[in-house]
């Protein structure tokens, strides 16, 4: 279905347009398993006609299930675009998608949403990721004390 509005009545007065809309409507397409929307994109816009243009601007946001990049545990974060704004023509190559009176604006919230996505998601700044492989060295082939900065040294060890 998606966020539509009628242009018709736009023309007499400006419109609020609150609510959600669902991930499978603006996330349709979206690919990324360290990031995976699992709240429904909530819109508070102000959306007017200016001459033969669609204003919009007001907040974006969305919750996400993501997994650090750097140690692999899963957190939630809230996305917000507070200052969401959009300048659209309505006639013309750039125009909105429409069927007569009715424009679809999904696809103006699907690219400021994917622009504000982590691309590269971390739980937390200080986040130093998985261990090293000094840890697992010591702690899997004893002292690691063989006396090489190598990381092949471990396979000096092994008697075939």
């Amino acid at each position: 279905m998606g966020l539509r509005v009628n242009l018709r009545l736009l023309r007499e007065r400006g419109e609020r347009l609150v609510g959600e809309l669902a991930s499978e409507e603006w996330a349709s397409g979206y690919q990324d398993e360290l990031v995976v929307p699992i709240s429904p994109l909530r819109y508070d816009l102000e959306a007017e006609l200016q001459g033969e243009n669609l204003f919009l601007k007001g907040p974006l946001s969305v919750r996400l299930n993501c997994t650090c990049g750097r140690c692999l545990k899963t957190y939630v974060e809230t996305v917000t675009v507070s200052d969401f704004a959009a300048f659209i023509p309505l006639s013309g190559e750039d125009s909105l998608p429409s069927e007569g009176d009715i424009a679809d604006l999904t696809a103006l919230l699907r690219e400021d949403m994917y622009l504000a996505l982590p691309a590269n998601p971390v739980c937390k700044p200080e986040c130093r990721g998985l261990a090293r492989k000094a840890d697992f060295q010591d702690s899997r082939l004893g002292s690691g004390s063989s006396g090489t900065s190598s990381p092949w040294s471990a396979l000096d060890q092994l008697s075939l």
